[in-house]
């Protein structure tokens, strides 16, 4: 039974939502690597997107996994049968690339975590600088450091990373998530490891740009061409997903398929406790259903 109103805060009624964000691993699917690499969809997730869809809502597929571009994400989820695009798949990778334009335009930035951090910052435009050459040469002019899933993160990209913060190069890191819900063993974060390493050497404290992160909430908002106070979000994490939408006044779901349990949720304190519980997608497509036939009639008649 989805419970309702368990924080008293600010969260939208349904009927005022306008658009959804989905976490990817243990609400979409349960995968044995992150980013839904190698991934299950869980029970009533394609309905609900093939419903989402139908009714034109505007939703979002947002996971703090770095290691993978968006379009790889997108290709495994519809091979499961989720039918989630490639723009509506969001990563860390695709905020640090908005947060480079914004705040180092023409700035050179040092990224750590292969393709799944390199591609979207430079198809955004972002100067990338060649790792490579940095390492065999030390870091030159760079504006920022954004570390991501790096699992071959050796002495030799610490010593460059290191030099560059040193230098008074900005320091971002795409999730500092200790753990994330997995088909089998508990498969631990990697990133925010290396970036407290970092920060241990260098000094200089790391902004997050994943979830929960205000940049992170707004690049949502702005994808789906909404307010944050009009977003759902739905995850299984109190932290990732339930505190980012509670602060800025979005409507928390916590799903309990992934991180979660329902006691936890229930105890959880008011900055990250969910307004909504539910213990399945097949719940979360019952309790939508009647802002789903609204949304259907009206696109019926446009």
């Amino acid at each position: 039974m989805v419970r309702t109103q368990l924080n008293k805060g600010t969260g939208p009624r349904l009927d005022q939502v306008k658009g959804i964000m989905f976490d990817v691993d243990g609400c979409l699917v349960l995968s044995s690597k992150a980013g839904g690499e190698d991934g299950h969809p869980l029970p009533g997730a394609i309905e609900v997107i093939r419903e989402l869809r139908s009714a034109a809502m505007p939703f979002v597929a947002f996971t703090n996994g770095s290691s993978r571009t968006p379009e790889a994400i997108s290709a495994e989820l519809r091979s499961v049968g989720l039918d989630v695009r490639e723009d509506e798949v969001l990563t860390p990778a695709v905020v640090a690339a908005r947060v480079m334009l914004e705040r180092h335009p023409g700035g050179r930035v040092l990224a750590f975590g292969g393709e799944g951090i390199t591609v979207p910052l430079r198809d955004a435009g972002v100067d990338v600088v060649d790792l490579d050459a940095a390492m065999a040469d030390g870091p030159d002019d760079v504006a920022a450091v954004v570390v991501g899933w790096d699992s071959s993160f050796g002495r030799a990209k610490i010593q460059v990373a290191a030099e560059a913060l040193l230098g008074g190069a900005a320091f971002y890191c795409t999730s500092a998530a200790p753990a994330f819900a997995s088909r089998g063993r508990l498969n631990v974060g990697v990133s925010g490891f290396i970036a407290a390493g970092l920060q241990h050497l260098s000094g200089t404290p790391y902004e997050l740009v994943g979830k929960p992160s205000d940049e992170a909430m707004a690049t949502i908002a702005r994808k789906l061409g909404v307010h944050p106070s009009e977003v759902l979000v739905v995850g299984d994490d109190l932290i990732l997903e339930c505190s980012m939408a509670v602060r800025h006044g979005a409507l928390a779901v916590l799903v309990t398929t992934g991180m979660t349990g329902r006691v936890q949720a229930e105890a959880a304190v008011i900055e990250n406790r969910p307004h909504r519980i539910i213990d399945s997608m097949d719940e979360f497509a019952t309790m939508l259903a009647p802002v789903m036939a609204l949304r259907s009639k009206l696109a019926t008649r446009r």
